[in-house]
């Protein structure tokens, strides 16, 4: 009787292609289901420690905070997949929500021309960092950083010449802090909107592929055709107009706009996005690994509030889960690395 064999040259190719498979698969979802599964694990964690973390009380002090980081930290993440980095964030925020509430409140002002002011400010600050770092060529640190210094300059003498003396509109600061029967606030929904919106543009049209590949080698993008100048340049214009509605609704929550409104939200921000995955030499964004790891941070932080450590503990762990959530994607991206390779050699 004759026994067939499957240990022939097509029965290893067949095996290598679907271990090649099996490691496209680890290698499409880990960049998602890494981040949540901390995310989750912290969250778990916060509700044994902290019960009242998931009561009333507890969900609309967090879920506001997490809704504008979630927004911030979506635009930051455009950014970084370009390669660059944007340290104008928390001036924008801070600046948008100065000038929201210094033609919103002024008088003959409305909230329609305190945004329309806003997202004024907004494209600005991002076309001119766009056209400075993409155009020119120059540092994206140091020009957001110079960026960033001017419009808190400007902020400054706006907020000392009568805007320290004003407050939000009541309407928008009723929309700002409204909250459904659970204590979820309605920023995370839009944040969570936001983010799908991106995800959704990013993976399905031919404008966000073209955006992936731009921000991904400038050099392969144009021998597609691509025009990856113009990308590039809308991603630090996008990124912006993002800092802006997060200090919209930032400023909405609080009441009140202060020179340090949006200064937490300078490394948080870049910190939310490590935590998801993303690299600061740049590559493809994932928004859902974004908010996973703007879960993760606005945690921690509601962690150490209420346990009553000082505050500044908070920029300690911000800074040490940073380095640990870097060192963590350079070493997972080395064992994948040298695990595809592994499988081109036996194919």
């Amino acid at each position: 009787m004759t026994t067939l064999s499957n240990s022939g040259p097509d029965s290893t190719r067949t095996d290598t292609r679907y271990a090649g498979r099996r490691t496209d698969l680890r290698w499409r979802f880990s960049p998602v289901a890494l981040p949540w599964l901390v995310a989750l694990l912290m969250l778990l964690t916060s509700i044994i420690l902290f019960p009242s973390s998931i009561e009333f009380g507890g969900l609309a002090t967090l879920t506001p905070l997490l809704g504008v980081l979630v927004i911030a930290s979506l635009g930051q993440s455009l950014v970084i997949g370009t390669g660059g980095i944007d340290l104008s964030v928390s001036s924008v925020i801070t600046l948008v929500g100065i000038v929201f509430v210094r033609v919103s409140g002024a008088e003959g002002g409305s909230i329609s021309r305190g945004v329309i002011a806003a997202v004024a400010v907004a494209l600005i600050c991002g076309t001119v960092n766009g056209i400075l770092v993409e155009k020119l060529r120059l540092s994206p640190l140091v020009v957001t950083l110079a960026t960033g210094q001017i419009m808190l300059g400007i902020g400054s003498i706006w907020y000392e010449g009568g805007v320290n003396r004003m407050s939000v509109p009541i309407r928008w600061k009723e929309l700002s802090t409204s909250t459904l029967d659970l204590g979820i606030s309605y920023v995370l929904l839009i944040g969570l909107a936001i983010a799908a919106v991106v995800a959704v543009g990013i993976a399905f049209t031919a404008a966000g592929r073209r955006l992936t590949a731009a921000s991904t080698s400038v050099r392969a993008s144009a021998y597609q055709g691509i025009r990856s100048l113009r990308y590039r340049i809308s991603t630090y214009v996008a990124a912006s107009l993002l800092y802006a509605l997060a200090g919209l609704l930032l400023v909405g929550n609080i009441g009140t706009p202060t020179l340090t409104l949006g200064e937490v939200y300078q490394l948080s921000t870049v910190v939310a996005v490590v935590l998801g995955g993303a690299a600061l030499t740049g590559g493809r964004i994932h928004p859902a690994a974004t908010i996973a790891g703007a879960l993760f941070l606005a945690l921690i932080n509601q962690n150490v509030a209420a346990s009553g450590i000082a505050a500044g503990t908070q920029s300690v762990i911000q800074g040490a889960v940073l380095i640990l959530a870097m060192t963590a994607a350079a070493v997972i991206a080395w064992v994948n690395i040298r695990s595809r390779r592994i499988i081109n050699r036996k194919s």
